[in-house]
């Protein structure tokens, strides 16, 4: 067995726990010293954890660090939230899917943390906050929703979306950032008005770097134990390099790409630790390792099955740290994925390919752990060699769940310049989270404040702007739809409710925004991006030089335009139905006679998939539509609103809020997945896909759009057949399509799985802009992956 299995079997020995520790330490710190500034406060307890934490070595592990007591094991943030925890406590273990156990003997002083924090957290701040301003328009709790037409998401939980500037901090290491913030601590003048504020915040990023060092120090004097006991002489000399590297990093810049590795993860590993935000991602981790990697070449320190060996231990410690969510939010997003993301390929500040040997042996290492978590992608464009596609084929079959997923770096490199950024900068985007683009250590954090039914807005159109699900209607529509004379009018119709209800997104957002400044800094963070040190502020303050960019997501494009080309043909063309007798049929789910037929001829009209002009033409003017309306406004932090249409799974659920719809889909049914195309109407192959897609302007929205295919693992068994594949995807991406990313999984395996989840624990498959254990969703999402089209050939 080798290594890379043993860590595997290892770490999915441990079933999945609460770990009081960070609860009960945080807990301590902040009632204790009520007198001090909370971002002292924060500091001091983020230092404390990692001092006092349990820790940790595997025995095969060659990379350190952990976030919490055990592999696996979720630490508590109550600073965020505790109303869940005191309400899903006892439910924890009895989950049909994302179990916990929650050790007995913790129980009640879990009860008695969430008691204590009641009325100060994340939480309680934003509920106030949306309450005194638009506390009239909820519906709902923990997570509340403006008419059913967007649900408001991070008033639970940590900020995240944000890459390190892992370049800076591997040449100067967090001694470095020590003396800058101390250096920068020395210029403050105290008649600035904010003297005090950016005091107490450059003292705390001093005192969670120093935590960062004691940490590592533990690390190393564990190591250096361990090997004294170590039971061969080969373990015994590899735990006592461990410990010269903890003891010189993340202290020092390193010097080798061990060194540089492990100084990464610990970065990356405390991230997750001071705040439970998602989607910390790693940046270009082959451009920025390369020097490192080519050196100990050179020098004969290293060879690639090595470095491999590396690369595979680092993505299973980033698999190993885990988190829990309430159980709304873990079917929102699928479970508990933390959307960490690496970026490989790309191209250099001059327009080069970065493409280079660490990138293929990223690829390899993804290949053999097959694990869902850390999310892996490439970045092809104009500069890309076919080999890299291929190889990156050939990583995706031996995974088998979606990674890496295929992203078009030229597009990429044109959403960052559209929104401001040089070229220079945007040619060093990298992925973060789902389909997000980030400039590493130069964009700031990403609130994502509301997750937007395009299709519930649709439905609201059609009604008039009564919600049949509600009985409420907060904008009438200005006239009857059944009056509309035609497409445009239509179009005018549903925008009625689009500028109605977007205005509500910039108030969500400063009341989270508000609150994670104020009551949630993040100095440790803050430390390890640009400007904040030289600014004398925390990252969750936004504002420049930092580029800002809040996250509005909008789901259900492909089904807004079937539905609106389905009208325009059947009632305005065609004229077989009027629209009064299309909303009759809708209103009754389709069930009569006559409701079949008219679902029938809603069904035989175009669809979007299929490379036909007139429907994707459609959806490409209905793409642009809401990031122009959206640029009207302007984030609390500075920057932009910037759009994506990406789904995660909320696909499922927002469709379960939305009635029958004029593309003939029944109510209750999910929503198409991202911007691909309706499971089952892509009838003229990936071929009619990718056309459909490349005609989309995706530079328009700056946070993404995901499109998945599901290949039988037949389509992709020789190396003509990979190299076919590779050369579609780089046509496809010179057309100007955005992303792409695949299953390699048989229905029958699916199918077969969810009869006997026993024998598939390891199946990954990939959900949206991320992958999950096949297993582990619920049964709804098994059936829309199922359902999703299977192609056995390219074509």
């Amino acid at each position: 067995m080798t290594r890379t299995q043993r860590i595997k079997d290892y770490i999915r020995s441990y079933p999945p726990e609460i770990c009081m520790e960070r609860g009960r330490i945080y807990t301590e710190e902040f009632f204790s010293h009520p007198e001090r500034p909370l971002v002292i406060r924060r500091a001091e307890a983020f230092a404390r954890y990692l001092r006092e934490m349990t820790i940790y070595i595997g025995d095969d592990d060659l990379l350190v660090g952990n976030t919490a007591s055990k592999p696996l094991a979720a630490a508590l943030f109550p600073e965020f939230a505790v109303d869940w925890i005191e309400e899903e406590l006892d439910t924890f273990e009895k989950r049909d899917r994302q179990r916990f156990i929650v050790p007995p003997k913790l129980h009640d002083e879990i009860l008695a943390m969430c008691e204590k924090w009641k009325g100060y957290t994340h939480y309680d701040r934003v509920g106030y906050n949306l309450k005194s301003t638009i506390g009239e328009y909820l519906i709902g709790e923990q997570h509340p929703s403006v008419n059913e037409t967007m649900i408001i998401e991070h008033n639970q939980n940590g900020d995240g979306h944000i890459i390190p500037d892992y370049v800076k901090l591997l040449d100067i290491g967090l001694e470095g950032v020590i003396d800058e913030a101390q250096r920068n601590l020395a210029l403050l003048r105290e008649d600035d008005p904010e003297y005090l504020e950016k005091k107490a915040f450059l003292e705390s990023v001093v005192i969670c770097m120093q935590g960062a060092l004691d940490y590592a120090d533990r690390l190393a004097k564990l190591a250096f134990e361990k090997a004294k006991s170590a039971p061969t002489p080969e373990r015994r000399a590899e735990l006592t390099e461990i410990a010269r590297i903890c003891a010189k990093v993340p202290r020092k810049a390193p010097d080798t790409f061990y060194e540089a590795l492990q100084f990464v993860l610990f970065i990356h590993l405390m991230i997750q630790m001071e705040s439970n935000g998602h989607s910390i991602s790693m940046g270009r981790m082959d451009s920025y390792l390369k020097k490192y990697y080519d050196r100990d070449r050179a020098a004969g320190r290293i060879d690639a099955a090595f470095a491999q060996q590396l690369c595979e231990c680092f993505l299973l410690k980033c698999f190993e740290a885990n988190k829990l969510r309430d159980w709304g939010t873990t079917e929102n997003l699928g479970g508990n994925q933390l959307f960490q993301t690496i970026t490989l390929g790309g191209q250099t500040q001059d327009g080069k390919t970065a493409v280079n040997e660490l990138s293929y042996i990223f690829l390899e290492a993804l290949g053999n752990t097959n694990m869902n978590i850390p999310t892996v992608i490439v970045s092809m464009g104009s500069t890309t060699p076919l080999e890299f596609y291929e190889a990156a084929l050939r990583a995706l079959v031996r995974h088998g769940g979606g990674m890496p997923a295929f992203f078009n770096d030229d597009v990429a490199v044109d959403m960052m310049v559209r929104a401001g950024i040089p070229l220079s900068d945007a040619r060093n985007w990298a992925g973060m989270g789902c389909s997000e683009v980030r400039i590493p250590g130069k964009h700031g954090t990403g609130v994502t404040p509301v997750y937007v039914n395009v299709m519930k807005l649709l439905e609201l159109a059609l009604h008039n702007g009564y919600n049949p699900n509600t009985g409420k209607c907060l904008c009438p529509s200005s006239r009857p739809f059944v009056e509309c004379r035609n497409l445009k009018e239509v179009i005018a119709h549903w925008e009625e409710q689009l500028d109605f209800y977007l205005p509500f997104i910039p108030r969500i957002e400063r009341a989270i925004a508000e609150s994670y400044y104020t009551l949630t800094p993040t100095p440790f963070l803050s430390g390890v991006v640009d400007y904040r040190i030289e600014m004398g502020k925390d990252i969750s303050w936004g504002r420049g030089p930092n580029y800002n960019d809040t996250i509005v997501h909008a789901h259900g494009y492909p089904n807004a335009a079937n539905a609106l080309e389905a009208l325009d043909r059947v009632c305005f063309k065609d004229q077989k139905y009027t629209l009064k007798e299309v909303m009759e049929a809708i209103d009754e789910n389709f069930a009569s006679d006559k409701g079949m037929a008219i679902r029938k001829a809603l069904l035989n009209a175009p669809k979007f998939g299929n490379d036909d002009d007139e429907v994707d033409d459609l959806c490409r003017d209905l793409f642009t539509i809401l990031p122009a309306k959206m640029r009207q406004f302007t984030p609390l932090r500075g920057g932009q609103f910037g759009c994506t249409a990406q789904t995660v799974v909320m696909n499922v659920t927002d469709g379960a809020v939305v009635g029958a719809t004029p593309d003939g889909r029944r109510a209750g049914e999910s929503l198409a997945d991202n911007m691909s195309p309706t499971p089952g109407t892509d009838l003229q192959g990936i071929t009619g896909v990718f056309n459909s897609l490349a005609k989309i302007d995706h530079a328009l929205m700056d946070n993404g759009s995901i499109l998945n295919i599901r290949f039988h693992p037949s389509a992709l068994n020789s190396p003509e057949k990979i190299e076919k594949i590779a050369q579609a995807i780089a046509v496809y991406f010179e057309k100007g399509g955005f992303q792409v990313q695949f299953n390699v999984v048989g229905r029958e395996v699916l199918l077969d799985a969810q009869q006997h989840p026993e024998n598939y624990r390891s199946l990954v498959v990939k959900v949206a802009g991320f992958s999950c254990f096949y297993c582990e969703l619920e049964k709804k999402w098994q059936d829309h992956l199922i359902a999703r089209t299977e192609y056995d050939a390219f074509a």
